[in-house]
């Protein structure tokens, strides 16, 4: 009798990287809050106290600055977000599920994993509409909305001031608070919900990394005829899902198998928003198999916990997650009033800032199985300088593998005998001419040491090939390779008298005899 497997639970590591991508966003969003701030409060030639409406001209007459500012700010914040995105979705994705698969296989004895394109194509898919929709959004509707409100903030503060309401300091503060609370216009849906542009971002790739989550844990289990998962216990469970938590599920229909029971996900609302597995639902399934897995042991905080506990659990986190939404905009109103210089800004919102955090302590004292989180109260951690790091570090060590491979490479066919031999060398313009020893490879070397080429003479002693391991500063007419490299072949009569000369292509042959010059290619 086969010994029983545990499962092994996957970590949301997935879940969380794509939420750092949409704390670029919305980081992005603050900062071009920011500049919208400094063009306002920079000084310039007339007062908007003393002369409101050539200010208001002045500070119009900005707006193309501004923008040219935003449009720097957007490509460099969206570029790195969107290879994240990508990094994310497209390679954790397909780790997840190349290790469910593994774990499936060796759990039936199924043999070895082998690769599926179909899921990565999917994955590349959905990044690709994910990307579709928040580029409209951040290239187009984002950068409008901008320039919107930074007119808006001119014309209000000038009308103020004009009206004799208030001083041209309280004016600016006053209307940049106000739309600092509005920020910026994303779309309006089809129930006539207006959506900020970061808070669309951030749902767009949250709804998406959820997609692939589940599928990259599903699609293994369906690929081997597996319909049954463990269904993740966590503190708090919607109505749906609490009757489910630590429970074996399918999605066919409900039955006892190898002395387990297992329940129909469909009898829970499955494929409904409102459902198990539904809209905002973080539940996650493992694939399981009756008899072959056992339950993964529960800490001893969620061992007895009822689903009428879960469900009321769910309700306070909430409250919990409002709190911190609270603490992190009062905070990011406090960095607007000190972009500002407005004292009296500043001590309102540094008090709001601390009754809440007053506010939170208690609350959390009241539902003691939940824990602060300080990350999601803070203002923001400038998670685009760290994806940044980590986009670099991603590249460095590419290279460095490809880098070692080639060198590989070059080992085995030094080890072999591959790599040509140079009988001689010439340096500096002139290359070797056309007639040389028989049999023979004179190397040809710039006056720094870095070879330019290499000729072959063929057993009369004429020059067969020239082989250039650059494009001679000239693309366009050498298109070859990876950095320019090509062949020149050449055909001289026996009397020396030159035939033709054509260019191509190395061939694999010939890389592999000159891998000691192209392996750095």
């Amino acid at each position: 009798m086969k010994e029983k497997k545990p499962i092994k639970l996957n970590d949301e590591q997935l879940m969380l990287d794509a939420s750092q991508v949409a704390d670029i966003y919305h980081q992005l969003t603050l900062e071009l809050f920011d500049q919208v701030i400094d063009r306002i409060k920079e000084r310039g030639s007339a007062s908007l106290d003393d002369n409101p409406y050539i200010w208001q001209l002045e500070k119009m007459n900005e707006m193309g600055l501004l923008n040219e500012d935003n449009v720097k700010l957007i490509s460099d914040r969206s570029g790195i977000a969107e290879e994240q995105l990508r990094h994310v979705i497209q390679n954790e994705g397909y780790k997840i599920y190349k290790d469910t698969k593994q774990q499936l296989l060796e759990a039936t004895g199924g043999g070895g994993f082998a690769g599926n394109s179909i899921i990565q194509t999917n994955l590349a898919a959905y990044v690709n509409q994910a990307m579709g929709d928040i580029d409209n959004l951040i290239n187009t509707t984002l950068p409008m909305s901008v320039r919107k409100v930074y007119q808006s903030i001119v014309q209000e503060s000038v009308a103020k001031v004009v009206t004799g309401l208030t001083t041209s300091d309280k004016a600016i503060s006053d209307t940049v608070m106000k739309w600092a609370k509005k920020g910026f216009y994303g779309f309006t849906d089809s129930q006539g919900k207006h959506w900020k542009a970061d808070t669309y971002a951030r749902q767009v790739i949250k709804s998406t990394a959820w997609r692939v989550y589940r599928e990259v844990r599903m699609a293994p289990a369906e690929e081997l005829g597996i319909d049954t998962f463990y269904y993740h216990k966590k503190a708090t469970a919607r109505e749906m899902c609490a009757p489910l938590q630590h429970q074996i599920v399918t999605t066919g229909v409900a039955r006892t198998e190898k002395g387990e029971r297992i329940l129909a996900l469909s009898d829970y609302g499955y494929g409904y928003a409102w459902g198990c597995q539904g809209i905002n639902c973080t539940h996650e399934m493992t694939p399981y198999i009756p008899g072959a897995n056992y339950k993964p042991d529960l800490p001893d905080e969620l061992r007895d916990l009822t689903p009428e506990q879960a469900i009321e659990n769910a309700n306070a986190q909430a409250k919990q997650r409002a709190l911190e939404r609270s603490i992190r905009q009062s905070k990011e109103f406090l960095h607007v009033a000190e972009k500002l210089g407005d004292q009296e800004l500043i001590d309102k919102y540094k008090s709001k800032v601390r009754i809440q955090q007053g506010a939170m302590r208690d609350y959390l004292k009241q539902h003691p199985f939940l824990h602060r989180d300080y990350a999601r109260e803070k203002y923001y951690d400038d998670p685009y300088t760290k994806a940044k790091k980590e986009v670099r570090l991603r590249e460095e060590q590419k290279k460095a593998r490809e880098l070692a491979t080639k060198r590989a490479e070059l080992d085995k066919a030094v080890k072999n005998g591959k790599i040509v031999s140079v009988s001689g060398v010439t340096v500096g313009h002139t290359p070797p001419g056309k007639a040389g020893e028989p049999n023979s490879v004179v190397q040809h070397n710039a006056t720094n040491g870095d070879v330019l080429g290499r000729t072959y003479y063929d057993d009369r002693g004429y020059k067969v090939k020239d082989i250039h391991f650059t494009n001679h500063k000239q693309p366009d007419k050498h298109p070859y390779g990876k950095k320019g490299e090509h062949v020149h072949d050449f055909v001289f009569d026996d009397d020396g008298k030159f035939i033709s000369r054509t260019t191509r292509e190395l061939t694999n042959n010939e890389r592999e005899e000159n891998l000691d010059i192209l392996w750095r290619y």
